[in-house]
């Protein structure tokens, strides 16, 4: 599928669900963000970074993974105990954002979400 330019200056997909993958799960978080970037055709230059928090709260503790792009930046937080996750895909390069939810509601086993798409820029 080819994309059509939107503007010319990257979007920043943000997208919250709910989720029946392994949001508890450090290793598959990882994979996660070494995956998403091919599908998307993005480049990442740094190795997730991966944090398994602890919080005083059960339902505050979760997992949150980032990893640098040559396009800027994927991260996503997860709240394990509410099935739910907060994601940020932003690049200064556009994507297809169809295909790219089509991809997370597979492997995110998503039951629910909402998403807002931000261009960036000056336009």
């Amino acid at each position: 599928m080819k994309l059509t330019k939107l503007h010319g200056q990257g979007n920043h997909l943000i997208l919250d669900g709910t989720s029946n993958a392994k949001l508890d799960d450090p290793e598959f978080i990882r994979k996660f963000l070494i995956t998403l970037p091919k599908k998307i055709k993005m480049k990442a230059i740094s190795k997730p970074l991966i944090i398994n928090q602890k919080a005083k709260e059960e339902s505050e503790s979760g997992i949150t993974g980032t990893i640098i792009l040559a396009e800027s930046n994927i991260t996503i937080h997860t709240y394990p105990s509410k099935k739910w996750f907060a994601l940020d895909i932003f690049s200064c390069n556009e994507f297809p954002i169809n295909k790219t939810i089509k991809y997370l509601t597979k492997k995110l086993k998503l039951t629910k979400y909402k998403k807002h798409l931000l261009k960036r820029g000056f336009c």
